[in-house]
């Protein structure tokens, strides 16, 4: 029996100034964009920024903060619960995390098919928390939860496009 062969995985890193600046810049976003325009409510920037660098660094435990992280914030701007974006963010910075190290997500097809799986996973977590949390939870829209999924892709396909121009090998 021959010894597997492992692919090299690339690692990557940006500038901690663009590291923080879009952090906070999807935040900015997800709590005015929705003011202005209302179907910007379906839009989720930090979980897109929380999927972006994940898979960027390879890393699980930096995803699992970064996640937590990300998701506290959002928290604390929103007037829900502290620690339901949290939670669901954690799960899912850490889900990419693990892919990334699996599977090579260099490719636009690849991140568009772990995206599309990631959101749902989010989404359905976050109201699962909701249902079992909150005394009178949201109810479910599945139109809703739909649209979310395929504008959450949509812009992931965008904005790791943008963020792909600031990123150097670790």
């Amino acid at each position: 029996m021959g010894t597997p062969t492992q692919r090299p995985v690339e690692v990557y890193r940006v500038a901690p100034a663009t590291f923080w600046i879009s952090i906070f810049a999807a935040l900015l976003l997800q709590k005015f964009l929705p003011l202005r325009v209302p179907l910007a409510r379906f839009f989720d920037f930090p979980l897109v920024v929380t999927i972006y660098f994940a898979l960027l660094r390879r890393d699980k435990i930096f995803a699992i903060g970064l996640g937590t992280g990300v998701g506290l914030l959002q928290d604390a701007f929103s007037n829900g619960l502290i620690g339901i974006f949290g939670m669901a963010k954690a799960l899912v910075g850490y889900l990419a995390a693990s892919a990334s190290v699996k599977f090579d997500l260099e490719q636009l097809l690849a991140r568009f098919i772990l995206t599309a799986i990631l959101v749902p996973i989010h989404e359905a977590f976050l109201l699962g928390l909701q249902h079992t949390l909150l005394e009178f939870p949201p109810p479910f829209r599945p139109l809703d939860f739909v649209t979310s999924v395929l504008v959450n892709v949509g812009l992931a396909l965008i904005l790791f496009q943008l963020l792909d121009r600031f990123r150097r090998p670790a």
